[in-house]
């Protein structure tokens, strides 16, 4: 007999155990709050953690996030993002697990930078590789947008239908093109008179290529980048290449040392999963809670009947 998985909405999983939906958060709560106080503390022994922070509300609402790299698990959450926020996490800890920490990876946000230099300026602040190419891609569509509403303006259809074609295409790794993205993506070269999205996306590949490089080799590429696309007379792409130029010694740290956020962005798919879950939950802490008892690492042991 094949087994189907179902989907249920809120209502029908509250049924099951004849509760309602806002109760289970208060649950949730409750299991994460007795199980956080038996357990071991997750502060100690920390050497590397990610930060970032992750959206749960429309409007620009936020939960900040710290992972323990090494253990590969949500050690803290928290309702909003910046400096203030952050720094309740350090302030959490003992002098003892503060110094501990040698490591801190997440995105580029100045917030962080600074936090982590008032509260551990001797930790090694690494970018994460996924951030760095997200600063080229979103480089990269902004590049495509302004060549589109150029042939838009233009009256040039066929140029603009083009531009819409290769929308995603350019976003992507070329290993991971459909047939239909990848035959859009051929017309690429001509794209625009002076091909520029072209080129854009060839820089765009040669940054992510030269992250997994061995260091020696990947600075040197880095110096080239930084030059070829302080000269390609590209708006977004020369202005991108300041950045990069600016936070060149932070990127060089991440090649090095080999961390990246990855396992974060795993934890961060997981957490969005959890949210939706909980959708419904009134209050921030029951969310939060969730997010520990599934990311956590919490053990979580179901009473046994008795023989």
């Amino acid at each position: 007999m094949e087994h189907k998985q179902t989907v249920a909405n809120q209502k029908t999983v509250g049924g099951f155990p004849h509760i309602a939906w806002r109760t289970a958060g208060d649950i949730a709560h409750r299991v994460a709050e007795r199980l956080g106080t038996v357990m071991p503390s997750p502060f100690d022994g920390l050497t590397a953690i990610g930060v970032d922070e992750t959206g749960y509300r429309k409007g620009h609402t936020y939960l900040t996030v710290v992972v323990d790299h090494e253990r590969h698990r949500v050690i803290w959450a928290h309702d909003g993002y910046g400096k203030d926020v952050l720094s309740l996490f350090f302030k959490a800890l003992t002098p003892e697990q503060r110094a501990s920490i040698k490591v801190v990876t997440g995105d580029g946000a100045r917030w962080i930078d600074s936090c982590v230099a008032e509260h551990r300026p001797n930790a090694e602040r690494v970018l994460d590789g996924f951030h760095i190419v997200s600063w080229m891609s979103d480089a990269l569509d902004k590049v495509r947008k302004r060549l589109w509403n150029q042939a838009r303006h233009d009256g040039d259809e066929n140029a603009a239908k083009r531009m819409r074609g290769v929308r995603y295409a350019v976003l992507k790794d070329p290993g991971d093109l459909t047939d239909r993205q990848e035959e859009a993506f051929e017309s690429l070269r001509d794209t625009d008179p002076k091909g520029q999205l072209y080129r854009a996306w060839r820089l765009k590949e040669l940054l992510r290529t030269l992250l997994k490089h061995p260091i020696g080799q990947a600075t040197t590429e880095l110096n080239r980048w930084v030059f070829r696309a302080s000269h390609s007379r590209i708006p977004e792409i020369v202005e991108l290449a300041k950045k990069i130029r600016r936070r060149r010694p932070d990127i060089l740290r991440t090649i090095r040392l080999g961390y990246s956020n990855a396992r974060l962005e795993a934890s961060d798919n997981r957490i969005k999963v959890t949210i939706r879950m909980a959708y419904g939950f009134h209050h921030v802490d029951n969310l939060i809670a969730l997010v520990m008892l599934r990311c956590g690492g919490l053990d979580i042991r179901l009473p046994q009947p008795a023989i």
